[in-house]
């Protein structure tokens, strides 16, 4: 289980006061999804214009403010489906924004750029596979990179650009072993005597 997962109910905590101050103010949980991820994409394109370290802290800005809106959804009792996909969606657009700036900084370095594409790839592929075993019937939630550590990671790297060829490293090695669990973690869901109920559903 990801570190963010482990992490979720202490973090719960901290923001709930966060959520019911927004939630006096009106702020919906959707604005603030949006919000996020349009300042996480402003951060990214910071890092293209060449101001990696300003883009890693508007990032991670970003990032603090998407953390919010499920706390805010669920203080205010208005979590719904539409909301979980905007979620998802952002996340991704967000996700190959940054990791794309990060590709872009790197560009000049090819083992670099492997690494950020790579990191970009698998962060994309671990994304699908849990919206496709989900849709089947299945969970796939296993993994020890999940956005919250991929947004760490990469902000980390582009404030403190000597972090940066670790933070790919761990990128890579994090997203392909989190990939690797889900696969197995879904196959043997679907061998279970009780899985069979998943299968042939597109």
């Amino acid at each position: 289980m990801a570190l963010s997962s482990r992490l979720r109910h202490t973090t719960d905590r901290l923001v709930r006061p966060l959520a019911a101050g927004l939630a006096r103010l009106g702020v919906t949980p959707n604005a603030l999804t949006v919000a996020g991820a349009v300042v996480v994409l402003a951060g990214s394109a910071a890092v293209v214009a060449g101001e990696p370290r300003l883009g890693g802290v508007v990032i991670l800005a970003g990032a603090s403010l998407d953390a919010l809106d499920g706390a805010l959804a669920r203080h205010t009792d208005s979590a719904s489906p539409l909301g979980a996909f905007l979620d998802s969606a952002t996340d991704r657009i967000a996700d190959a924004a940054m990791l794309g700036a990060v590709a872009w900084l790197v560009a000049d370095a090819p083992l670099l750029l492997g690494a950020a594409l790579a990191a970009l790839s698998l962060a994309l592929v671990t994304s699908y596979l849990r919206a496709k075993a989900e849709s089947l019937g299945w969970r796939a939630s296993a993994g020890v990179v999940e956005r919250t550590e991929r947004v760490v990671l990469v902000a980390a790297g582009l404030i403190v650009p000597a972090v940066l060829p670790l933070a790919l490293a761990v990128l890579v090695a994090g997203g392909l072993l989190t990939v690797v669990m889900r696969l197995v973690v879904v196959v043997r869901q679907a061998r279970a005597p009780d899985g069979a109920s998943g299968a042939g559903r597109a």
